[in-house]
């Protein structure tokens, strides 16, 4: 992911929290699960666990334990329980028709990774990426909560397109995304050009099936960024219509990269691109 094993780490960690930050809850503990190779060296794999017992100190979690195995390719990621309000909770279920859609970080994560890894983009070009990647949802979440957020998900290894419509599903609603609107990593498009893509994107697609209605008609850039996969993306947010101004504003001041991109319309579930 990158040349920096702390920050590997950091970015395993914020990802792996993200599905609690998802709720409108907290972190509170976490469980390392490590499958390290033999061949990598024993200091960076420390550092791994340095930067990812960073993150968690940051988010005010701690960590118990954790689990490792040998394996032939590295791989590490956490377990974290968390604990929410029954009363302010977070859910894919709960968005209404005329509530707005907010996106809090810019997608394209996916293919820069797998750039970056084939060295098709330098550690310059992705640092914008892994910027976004070890930004805590936190803010998003606690904002998303005060502005009166009715439904949430976190935007990850489905793509936006698939967490959309497993928030679509899960309200009984059709969401309608705004193309133009939705935010993007620059370099996205340039990769996929170079016939970057990963080994998610396709079954995303597929996974969605006829439940997209695509009257944008979009191209093949477009269709493989809605459906590229995210490494601690953002989260998507359905919020009451009079709120999602304040909301949208309140996050930009915080830092996120964050839009509007769409509205919550009554319908079958489905997604809507325009």
């Amino acid at each position: 992911m990158c040349d920096d094993p702390r920050r590997f780490g950091r970015v395993a960690a914020v990802n792996a929290m993200s599905d609690v930050w998802a709720t409108g809850g907290r972190p509170i503990f976490a469980l390392n699960v490590c499958a390290f190779p033999a061949w990598v060296d024993r200091a960076v794999l420390s550092e791994i666990l340095v930067g990812a017992d960073q993150a968690l100190e940051a988010a005010g979690a701690a960590l118990l334990g954790g689990h490792t195995v040998a394996d032939d390719d590295l791989k590490f990621g956490m377990a974290v329980v968390g604990v929410a309000d029954p009363q302010r909770l977070l859910a894919r279920a709960g968005a209404l028709p005329g509530d707005r859609l907010i996106l809090t970080k810019p997608l394209g994560t996916g293919v820069m990774i797998n750039a970056f890894r084939a060295g098709q983009l330098d550690a310059a070009g992705l640092e914008p990426a892994l910027a976004e990647m070890e930004r805590f949802n936190d803010i998003a979440s606690r904002l998303a909560l005060e502005h009166g957020a009715r439904a949430a998900t976190d935007v990850s290894g489905f793509g936006l397109g698939g967490h959309a419509l497993g928030m679509a599903t899960a309200s009984a609603v059709t969401l309608r995304l705004r193309w133009a609107d939705v935010p993007r990593h620059a370099a996205f498009r340039a990769l996929q050009a170079l016939g970057v893509t990963t080994g998610c994107t396709a079954p995303n697609r597929e996974h969605v099936g006829a439940a997209l209605d695509d009257r944008r008609g979009l191209d093949e850039a477009d269709r493989a960024l809605l459906f590229d996969p995210q490494t601690s993306g953002g989260l998507l947010l359905a919020v009451p219509e009079p709120a999602a101004g304040p909301l949208l504003r309140a996050l930009l001041d915080s830092g996120h990269r964050a839009a509007q991109i769409g509205e919550v319309l009554a319908g079958a579930p489905r997604l809507e691109i325009v």
